[in-house]
């Protein structure tokens, strides 16, 4: 369409530049834009040669198609993303030029991989073929994230959520390892109490005392999580503690904590207007293995279909296995 439009303008450009002429008694016949050229095909562009072979756009398409849709958006997208791939593409090939004047393609490793290869790439083509009437099976019908969410609760139910403070005072469970003693450790908490009684902020004492580096820059603050994943000494503490207060010590595997509980969420359902991104996802994700289970079974019912497990090396028959020679006949003098 683009190539098309500037010929009428190449065209003027060619009369504006002739030198100016007597006028003719007739007026002068219409000026007729020489037909484009047919573009050349994509095998015949060529982009890179490397040891008498050619990588040309018919290649860069076909990789290109293998490619998943953000790949595919990041060489499109960026300035010279294309260049760049068309480039390790003829790296790639000038490796394999390379493995070929090894002999390395007459390798059973290679036919083997080779042929594994082959039938992936005839997998996709399968694939693209059918695309579209997989795409059609695979759109989710009207109300079909409600109808799952309502069908599976379970994976929809928030436990309790606790957000607490804490500041851990580690002690060192080896020689040779970080941490402090047990006493100097019940030493440092004692500082660290001292401090809060004076009115210092927790979450400034986290900031300058904890050994936690997941939650130092935090003030010691973990928000919203499920106290079930943490050690159970400090999961009993984060669910039982007056809210807003700092508790005694708590030992651990890790050391010593001071915890301050900040608030608690019960546990709940979550709503379905809350969960409806989430409900589609999972949704989505169970019709697409549904298509693809039934799309397996109507093949199997073409083609003979069989997954093998080879027998365990130690169920051998006895008798499959080498037999000692015959005693010799006769008397052993």
């Amino acid at each position: 369409m683009l190539r098309a439009s500037l010929i009428p303008l190449l065209a003027l450009g060619v009369v504006a530049q002739e030198p100016a002429k007597a006028p003719a008694p007739a007026p002068a016949a219409p000026i007729v834009a020489p037909a484009p050229a047919p573009a050349p095909k994509p095998e015949e562009v060529v982009l890179a040669k490397v040891g008498g072979e050619q990588v040309t756009e018919a290649d860069f398409q076909a990789a290109f198609r293998l490619l998943g849709q953000q790949e595919q958006m990041q060489i499109m997208m960026v300035q010279g993303g294309k260049d760049e791939f068309v480039k390790r593409m003829a790296e790639s090939k000038l490796l394999s030029v390379k493995a070929k004047k090894l002999d390395l393609d007459k390798t059973p490793s290679y036919q083997v991989a080779l042929n594994r290869a082959k039938d992936d790439l005839l997998a996709r083509e399968f694939l693209t073929k059918e695309g579209e009437a997989l795409q059609k099976k695979l759109a989710l019908a009207e109300g079909a994230a409600k109808a799952y969410y309502d069908q599976h609760p379970e994976r929809f139910k928030q436990p309790e959520l606790v957000s607490v403070r804490h500041i851990l005072v580690s002690v060192k469970q080896a020689e040779g390892q970080p941490g402090l003693s047990d006493a100097d450790a019940k030493k440092r908490v004692a500082k660290i109490q001292a401090e809060l009684k004076k009115g210092a902020k927790f979450e400034a004492l986290a900031k300058k005392y904890t050994d936690d580096p997941g939650s130092k820059e935090n003030g010691g603050l973990y928000a919203d999580a499920d106290a079930s994943g943490w050690v159970p000494e400090f999961g009993a503490a984060a669910r039982t503690q007056p809210i807003g207060k700092v508790g005694a010590p708590v030992k651990t595997s890790y050391g010593y904590h001071l915890i301050k509980v900040e608030g608690r969420k019960p546990a709940r359902l979550v709503p379905f207007e809350e969960a409806k991104a989430q409900a589609e996802k999972m949704a989505t994700q169970e019709r697409q293995a549904k298509v693809w289970n039934e799309l397996m079974e109507d093949l199997r019912k073409e083609i003979p279909f069989e997954l093998v497990k080879p027998a365990p090396a130690a169920a051998t028959k006895a008798s499959e296995a080498p037999k000692a020679p015959a005693a010799p006949q006769g008397d052993v003098k």
